[in-house]
């Protein structure tokens, strides 16, 4: 069966398993703190042992559609996930709320496929977010502009003039769900035993192309609104779809938060311009803000950069940087909090020995 959700043993090596009746499966749905996963006995809900609930010190700890795990079947219908393999490449925001750390949407997907619109959701810069966060995942992505039946061949030019002018070499595809315009192309992206995400804003038209693409209603959608161009409905939960080809689709929630974490990786990968160019600025700690022998802020007044991808590169590697030092915080404070237990009980042993 898990030959057929994608697994290989090359980036997946078979474990040891915990019990006889323990098995491998794959999570297909992911509700709250209740996942379905499909492995050999068929589709089990399964909820997470005590120790993952209370040791996992954040949210990326806990499953996420995608992931590989080890579970024990209880009844046929119901289990216990004990482990989650090691993930292949991940899909992650910082977590909303309180709450400290990530939130992985998606595990071990292959490419994602970024969609956009021409209407109000049309941003560069929200473009540029999620490029950090798939490259620092490690997974390849792809930009969709979708609704191209709601405007002109002229304005949809211009749409893509806009993106190549800051992402010249991004694999770029401009679809309609509605007339199946550029479907082909997306089609032609989807191999056997690879996974893909889509992801995007609310109302972008990931589940009509998804919809389109498995050749059903699996997703519904309503009709879409006159006054804001956006369909009445979206995704509430993730979820993994098998196509006929024997690829998976994962359909995400529309994110109005993308929030991007240590990303230093993701953000060389998406301004790869602008970090090859700041090699020859005279500092090496250059901020690129206003220092004297800048080669970014040349290469911007030149035309050679974007100086609207550079505002918000900076921008990104702020948020990144606070991020990180956000973190160090938190780890140095688990620290001091474990050492000070740690003195505690020397002190009762030494209490008790008297």
């Amino acid at each position: 069966m898990i030959n057929f959700l994608g697994y290989n043993e090359k980036d997946f090596p078979i474990p040891e398993l915990p019990t006889d009746d323990a098995c491998i499966g794959r999570v297909i749905e992911e509700h709250r703190e209740r996942y379905f996963v499909m492995c050999e006995q068929g589709v089990i809900e399964a909820g997470v042992t005590g120790k993952i609930m209370f040791t996992s010190a954040s949210k990326d700890k806990f499953p996420a559609v995608g992931d590989w795990v080890i579970l024990t079947p209880m009844d046929g219908e119901q289990g216990i996930i004990h482990q989650i393999l090691p993930r292949k490449t991940v899909f992650h925001r910082q977590a909303s709320g309180r709450k400290a750390g990530e939130q992985v949407i998606a595990a071990n997907i292959d490419i994602a496929f970024v969609v956009m619109s021409g209407d109000e959701d049309f941003s560069l810069n929200r473009l540029e977010r999620y490029l950090t966060i798939i490259y620092e995942g490690n997974i390849t992505p792809v930009i969709i502009l979708n609704k191209t039946d709601l405007f002109t061949k002229e304005e949809v030019d211009e749409f893509i003039k806009e993106i190549r002018s800051r992402h010249p070499d991004a694999k770029l595809i401009w679809t309609s769900a509605l007339t199946e315009t550029g479907l082909k192309y997306v089609v032609e992206h989807l191999s056997p035993s690879k996974t893909y995400c889509f992801v995007g804003s609310s109302g972008v038209g990931k589940s009509s192309l998804i919809n389109r693409l498995i050749g059903g209603e699996r997703q519904r959608v309503d009709i879409i609104s006159d006054s804001t161009a956006k369909g009445k409905h979206t995704t509430t939960y993730r979820e993994l779809i098998e196509l006929e080809n024997g690829s998976f689709l994962v359909d995400t929630p529309g994110m109005r938060e993308v929030g991007i974490s240590g990303s230093d990786i993701g953000l060389e990968e998406t301004f790869a311009d602008i970090i090859s160019v700041a090699e020859n600025c005279r500092f090496r700690d250059c901020t690129h803000t206003g220092e004297p022998g800048c080669a970014v802020i040349a290469a911007c007044k030149s035309g050679k950069l974007n100086e609207a991808k550079l505002e918000n590169y900076l921008r990104l590697k702020r948020e990144s940087d606070f991020y990180q030092i956000q973190g160090y915080e938190r780890r140095q404070k688990g620290k001091s909090f474990a050492k000070m237990v740690k003195e505690a009980k020397n002190y009762n042993k030494k209490k008790t020995k008297e």
